[in-house]
């Protein structure tokens, strides 16, 4: 990954958290006054009630089901772009120890992450990590974000995703 990505994909997550931020701050704002607060001083509020009358309760919100269908389908698919990714990268460094020192045996995607010469035990780990960081991350959105964001869920995902599907892509066209 080049720091032109870094940089990109820096400014992306940081562009999520401040709407995210400016929308949580939205819904703090000053509720305003009351229709009865336009009354004058000197009036009074006159109540009647009947003897058959009752307070009906509002109808309760839809009950958004965290773990549905198109959640299940997102997370199998970024999953499965992580997977090939550390699939990928194992080749590095199994091409490394087979031959030595030569072409395609030096990780230069994320050599802080996986390694110069990257385990298979080590892959598979950072890409677990990563699929459940980003599945957790999706989940935890989809169950609190207040409702006017609520369309931001499937960011973390997707971002893996294309991480992912770039990593694989790099690592075929190297090899």
């Amino acid at each position: 990954m080049s720091n032109e990505d870094v940089g990109c994909s820096s400014f992306i997550t940081i562009l999520i958290l401040l709407c995210s931020i400016s929308a949580a701050e939205a819904e703090n704002a000053p509720i305003p006054d009351a229709p009865s607060s336009l009354l004058p001083a000197n009036e009074t509020l006159r109540f009647t009630t009947a003897t058959n009358s009752y307070v009906k309760r509002p109808p309760a919100a839809a009950h958004l089901c965290v773990v549905d269908r198109q959640f299940l389908e997102l997370s199998a698919i970024s999953t499965a772009a992580i997977f090939a990714d550390s699939y990928s990268t194992t080749w590095i460094g199994n091409n490394y120890r087979a031959n030595g020192p030569g072409p395609c045996t030096v990780e230069g995607g994320e050599p802080r992450l996986y390694g110069i010469h990257p385990t298979v035990a080590r892959s598979y780990a950072v890409g677990a990590g990563m699929s459940a960081g980003a599945i957790a991350v999706s989940y935890l959105a989809r169950k609190h974000l207040p409702s006017r964001v609520k369309w931001m869920w499937p960011a973390a995902l997707i971002y893996e995703t294309g991480i992912s599907v770039h990593g694989f892509s790099t690592n075929l066209a190297r090899c």
